[in-house]
């Protein structure tokens, strides 16, 4: 398959998953070049983190050093996802799952286009002046559907429990929530 066709069909199950479909896990192939491949979903979940970035500094104000600020936002998130990629390796090798890692990272990359997009989404209304209560609201579905979404691939993906899909869930937060904080201590 080609990478515009295996980047097309990754994203195609990303978006079955969402819905709550188990058959998109079949449109993502098992081998390390899937997994490779699906590195392109970074350039394609930039235009939906840039603008939770905007979503943020519309709220908080604009740093001063604009260029700087978001070049240090956009490298952070890099290494966040080469981080989860790796940590995520060795766990599914702890966990006896290395077979399924090359599709799971995949379906994960793909996803992350998706839990993206819906956390920017979800942030709109609050930008755009609605109430507080339509705000939080809309916020909270988002979130919770990009975390179950996550979780949800996770599981199918690995082929885990509920619990071990947690844990991967919350190790993939954290270290947004960790490179989050080195963000702001950094300027």
């Amino acid at each position: 398959m080609s990478v515009i066709g295996s980047v097309s069909s990754g994203i195609l199950g990303a978006l079955l998953l969402a819905r709550g479909r188990p058959e998109g896990i079949q449109l993502v192939e098992t081998d390390r070049t899937a997994a490779i491949r699906s590195f392109w979903a970074i350039p394609l979940s930039l235009p939906a983190v840039v603008c939770l970035k905007l979503l943020d500094w519309l709220a908080s104000g604009i740093p001063a050093d604009l260029p700087l600020a978001l070049g240090r936002y956009l490298l952070l998130f890099l290494v966040g996802w080469l981080m989860f990629v790796w940590i995520s390796h060795q766990m599914a090798t702890a966990l006896n799952r290395e077979a399924q890692w090359p599709r799971f990272i995949a379906i994960w990359a793909y996803c992350s286009i998706i839990e993206n997009t819906l956390v920017a989404i979800g942030g709109l209304p609050g930008a755009l002046g609605a109430p507080s209560l339509v705000d939080q609201a809309c916020q909270l579905v988002t979130i919770g559907w990009a975390l179950w979404l996550e979780w949800y691939a996770i599981r199918l993906s690995l082929q885990v429990g509920a619990l071990a899909a947690v844990i991967l869930l919350v190790v993939d937060f954290s270290i947004g929530v960790l490179l989050t904080a080195l963000g702001a201590l950094a300027g």
